[in-house]
């Protein structure tokens, strides 16, 4: 979806400002699990989730991984 989005996007067929004056479109997918098995991790950054927090967690480590996405929001000029 993200995909098609962004190629209506770039060819002009579908209005920026619909996205909310965004170049590219992009919903972050943090994947929650008790497994910490590096493999898993691997596999669900190769299925397209952006990160990965392994339970038990505590609230700064979640925190952490939330922020990171409205970080690299803030590092590319976009809000």
């Amino acid at each position: 979806m993200e995909n098609r989005v962004n190629e209506l996007i770039h060819s002009g067929d579908a209005s920026m400002e619909l996205y909310g004056n965004k170049t590219h479109c992009h919903v972050p997918i943090l994947a929650m699990t008790a497994d910490v098995i590096q493999a898993t991790h691997e596999e669900c950054l190769r299925c397209g989730m952006d990160d990965y927090v392994s339970k038990p967690f505590d609230e700064r480590q979640l925190y952490s991984a939330v922020a990171h996405f409205f970080e690299s929001d803030m590092v590319d000029g976009v809000s």
